[in-house]
């Protein structure tokens, strides 16, 4: 049996991404005329992203690249990661155990080994233990 991809992405209300829809589906009016909704929504992490209703056919890949830019344009938003969040690539040495711990807890949770990390580290930024 073949397993599909899942991702599953928390939402948080955005009144301002709300009042741009509008002028988001007027963008997307231009491109496909008989485009249905089109709903703007930010995630957990600051990223933006719009659900549309509408039919594509194989050659439209490129029109549809173009529409998804412009609707980035027209609610003044920018793809990627939000500003402000600087990553920075880093290499621990753990023991086995440790990286198996670490391996199977991000599993259980659904986040990244490095989102684990991160969450970790700011714990104890936020009680002072160093």
């Amino acid at each position: 049996m073949r397993k599909t991809k899942v991702h599953v992405v928390k939402v948080v209300p955005d009144a301002e991404l709300r009042k741009k829809e509008a002028k988001a589906r007027a963008v997307v009016k231009r491109f496909f005329p008989n485009a249905g909704l089109v709903r703007l929504y930010r995630t957990a992490e600051g990223r933006v992203g719009c659900q549309l209703d509408l039919t594509v056919t194989a050659g439209d890949r490129k029109r549809l690249d173009q529409a998804y830019e412009a609707i980035m344009d027209a609610a003044r938003e920018r793809r990627g990661r939000p500003c402000g969040t600087k990553k920075v690539q880093t290499k621990l040495m753990l023991p086995e155990s440790a990286y198996l711990a670490l391996k199977r807890a991000a599993a259980a949770s659904h986040e990244t080994m490095s989102g684990l990390v991160a969450q970790l580290a700011e714990g104890l930024e936020r009680t002072g233990t160093r």
